[in-house]
């Protein structure tokens, strides 16, 4: 049987956890707003193959949707090579909703490529760069931008090296393993 003297107790110790409960939250939301929303991630693979050889290979219809990961999706098959100003589309899984990755620039050393995931979500600006030595290829995947998701923004911004370095890592080796089969 409890006794009528333990619940005064148990209320204070409640009342003192929720107010430092409070007070972490409101700690962690004052602090987001001084924190950055900007982002910068980049991520790079050495390939055993030229960069013209990988610059042929890295926008082509039947090669692209195989190399790059979209997390719930796919690049939608197409036929050719991209070029400046060609778009795809990005299906996803399990909705209707359709994202876009379009080239800005695309050039035997830099490819620029604006995706914008779904059609509510912000433009991201990609760009890969073809780093020739010889016989191999340093392809450097990087992307920078500024997130918009209110409260949460700071603190997304300084996760996602981890949450889009590991989408760009499993990318790029698919596209070394796919390159230097070729080869």
């Amino acid at each position: 049987m409890v006794s009528n003297l333990s619940h005064p107790a148990a209320l204070y110790t409640l009342r003192k956890i929720t107010r430092i409960s409070a007070l972490v939250i409101l700690l962690l939301v004052v602090v987001g707003f001084f924190m950055p929303t900007d982002y910068r991630v980049e991520r790079s693979v050495v390939i055993q193959a030229s960069r013209d050889a990988i610059y042929r290979d890295i926008l082509q219809g039947d090669r692209l949707p195989s190399w790059m990961f979209i997390q719930g999706g796919k690049v939608a098959d197409f036929e050719g090579a991209l070029k400046e100003g060609d778009s795809v589309a990005l299906v996803y899984d399990e909705t209707a909703e359709q994202g876009l990755l379009t080239i800005v620039e695309s050039s035997s050393s830099v490819i620029r490529f604006d995706v914008r995931p779904k059609p509510a979500v912000d433009l991201v600006r990609n760009q890969i760069e073809l780093r020739d030595s010889g016989s191999e290829t340093m392809v450097v995947w990087t992307i920078e931008g500024s997130l918009n998701t209110g409260l949460l923004s700071p603190y997304l911004a300084m996760f996602a090296n981890d949450i889009a370095g590991s989408n760009f890592e499993r990318s790029l080796q698919s596209l070394k393993e796919q390159v230097e089969l070729q080869n």
